[in-house]
């Protein structure tokens, strides 16, 4: 009786021991919000690729009071400062 009871409650606990690790990685989902990990550099480096995937030859960019600005090379090869909007990265004329 008592080898019945011993041989139960390990499996039970071997059962719930296994069991465990797939309910704390349920639990542990990215609940963190807080993006302040990202970098000015980072972001910038993401805006300069995302200006360069639409085409705008852009070199340098930077937060400018809620806008990007961003330093272009123009097919002549000059320079010229121009501002986007930050999410949509349409042109913005100031």
């Amino acid at each position: 009786m008592i080898k019945n009871t011993m041989l139960a409650l390990t499996a039970i606990a071997l059962v719930a021991g296994a069991a465990a690790p797939s309910f704390a990685a349920t639990s542990l989902g990215d609940s963190n919000n807080d993006k302040s990990y990202l970098t000015d550099e980072v972001a910038n480096d993401y805006t300069l690729a995302r200006l360069n995937e639409k085409g705008i030859k852009a070199t340098s960019v930077e937060d400018w009071n809620g806008l990007v600005r961003a330093f272009v090379t123009k097919e002549d090869g000059t320079q010229a400062m121009q501002f986007f909007d930050a999410d949509t990265l349409a042109p913005v004329s100031i």
